[in-house]
């Protein structure tokens, strides 16, 4: 893979770049013992003010515990429903955007499955509901669109990731069109694995997606791999990409800790992107 390959047309401009934000917080689950979300909580939500991005998607947020953050991180407004009923109930999948940037043109959810439409619907051979959630903005700063999607795929199955990859494809060309996109997630799967592929390649229909790490103009910052299961990065599978009418400044790992201890099972990743007109 060269950067020649992945590089969409525009050129970095740091004066006008979007931070965007990937993190998987995890669901707060008492397995976890000390490392639960009560007792990490703190840290997650200072992870993302410390590092300001202007747009972020999150992975896997209760509703309680998006009620947190809210509550920690009131510079932001945030979009997304929970998967189970696309109200409250199961994991969430947000977007969350500066309110003082930009302001709100469309939003909506969809889900992974054969009905993209049916709340709750899901792969056959998924073991939960997955879906992505969207946001079209206006950035009163450059006074350009663009829109942001977010996404988690299935973990168990090859089969759902692989048809989740083709689906995500195709709505944002349906949901984008030609408007510049990025598209944020965990997608349980690394760079050789097909899901990554298909999002990829230059032959597949719908908008065709360029990882931020290979096509930043000042390169990647920090570590490569993003999935640390509280215990060491083990591998990549959480990514910003972004479409044609896109360039990335720079791009990172953000492998914060406390002593030691990560915030999350996953490192959040970062991306500055300029949208062209």
């Amino acid at each position: 893979m060269t950067d020649e390959s992945v590089t969409p047309p525009g050129s970095g401009d740091e004066t006008e770049t979007v931070r965007v934000m990937t993190f998987n917080v995890r669901y707060d689950t008492e397995e976890d013992g000390e490392l639960a979300w009560p007792h990490r909580r703190h840290r997650v939500a200072s992870v993302i003010r410390f590092h300001r991005p202007d747009v972020v998607g999150l992975q896997e947020p209760l509703e309680h515990q998006l009620s947190y953050l809210r509550e920690q991180l009131p510079a932001y407004e945030w979009v997304g429903v929970g998967r189970v009923d696309g109200d409250a109930e199961g994991e969430h999948g947000p977007v969350g955007f500066r309110r003082d940037r930009f302001a709100l043109q469309d939003h909506s959810t969809f889900w992974l499955s054969e009905t993209p439409h049916v709340s709750g619907s899901k792969h056959p051979e998924a073991s939960y509901p997955r879906m992505a959630t969207w946001a079209e903005l206006h950035d009163h700063t450059t006074n350009r669109s663009f829109v942001v999607c977010n996404t988690h795929f299935e973990h168990r199955s090859a089969t759902a990731r692989e048809e989740s990859a083709g689906l995500l494809r195709r709505r944002l060309a349906d949901i984008a069109g030609d408007t510049p996109a990025v598209v944020t997630g965990d997608l349980n799967c690394t760079e050789i694995d097909r899901p990554y592929e298909l999002l990829t390649a230059a032959d597949g229909g719908g908008r065709r997606l360029y990882d931020a790490q290979y096509c930043a103009e000042h390169g990647h910052h920090g570590p490569t791999v993003t999935f640390n299961r509280f215990d060491g990065a083990t591998e990549k599978i959480d990514y910003v990409f972004v479409t044609e009418g896109s360039s990335v400044f720079q791009h990172a790992v953000v492998d914060d800790d406390w002593n030691g201890v990560p915030p999350s099972d996953h490192a959040p990743v970062v991306a500055d992107v300029r949208f062209e007109e």
